[in-house]
């Protein structure tokens, strides 16, 4: 496991528990989807849960670590330090960024009828499946092979940067002090990589985001590949307690009466799980045609 002895995690714990373990839950999450993948996740009942680095948006990750970057320079400068010091600490913490752990991301929204949404995941005529947070993460969390690490994304560059100064200051106070370098460096890289996970810029803001982060508890785990435009696309597979499936919305350009007594049909066929009580709905975002 990455957050090897008590000084690793002591770092890890100060921040990434504090920041997203002990906080507010929404009550309901909700998941966007095409037609196809509306099918496999209810028939299977486990989601493919995609390594963060080969996210849709290649430059997700890559704002985190350019604001901490410069963050990280104007501390060095703020201390004091001279030339050749602030120059090696720039080296060596470049080089710690280059080097990311295999996490997992799995989005939902806040919103349930999410105009955006609709038109970037589900070409306005998918799925919004409902989930009842506390039954999901109670069954997923039950996982013996991850940790999982729910939050909210944060669009506040203000809130952001704070976090920020904070732990990439006591990033600087162990290379100072140099002792239980190992554990402490590697468990605060990896706080740094979760508020990667967690921060986007405020262009994004109505995407609403709500993710949990799959930290695996060993140095090797198992995942499989997904062809996806042309690229492989590690993933791994979790599963989940399909009694927290609590409503289906079909989107705004699904008109067709036929589409609820479809759905309606497809989720009382499926004998593995009883989705007699999920709720269908239809979005009440207007379209014109």
């Amino acid at each position: 496991m990455y957050l090897a002895g008590e000084y690793g995690f002591e770092i890890f714990s100060k921040y990434i528990k504090e920041d997203f373990l002990d906080k507010k839950r929404p009550k309901k999450i909700f998941h966007y989807t095409n037609i196809y993948g509306l099918e496999n996740i209810l028939k299977k009942g486990f989601f493919w849960v995609s390594d963060a680095n080969f996210l849709n948006d290649k430059n997700e990750i890559k704002y985190t670590f350019e604001l901490s970057k410069k963050i990280f320079s104007s501390i060095c400068e703020e201390r004091g330090f001279s030339d050749e010091t602030t120059r090696e600490y720039n080296i060596f913490f470049n080089s710690m960024i280059e080097n990311n752990k295999n996490l997992y991301s799995l989005s939902f929204c806040t919103n349930p009828d999410s105009n955006l949404l609709w038109a970037n995941y589900s070409q306005n005529d998918g799925y919004c499946i409902a989930f009842d947070w506390k039954g999901f993460y109670k069954y997923m969390d039950r996982n013996e092979k991850f940790l999982l690490i729910p939050g909210y994304v944060i669009y506040d560059k203000n809130k952001q940067t704070k976090k920020l100064k904070n732990l990439l200051n006591d990033i600087i106070d162990i290379l100072e002090e140099g002792t239980h370098l190992e554990s402490k460096i590697s468990s605060a890289f990896t706080a740094l990589e979760f508020y990667s996970l967690f921060f986007k810029d405020r262009c994004f803001s109505q995407e609403e985001e709500f993710r949990i982060i799959l930290y695996p508890k060993v140095d090797k785990e198992t995942y499989k590949c997904r062809i996806s435009n042309g690229t492989f696309i590690p993933y791994v597979e979790t599963e989940f307690d399909t009694g927290s499936v609590i409503g289906v919305t079909i989107g705004p350009k699904n008109n067709m009466d036929i589409n609820s007594e479809g759905l309606y049909k497809f989720l009382h066929q499926i004998k593995e799980f009883d989705y007699s009580k999920v709720k269908i709905g239809k979005s009440k975002i207007p379209y014109r045609f």
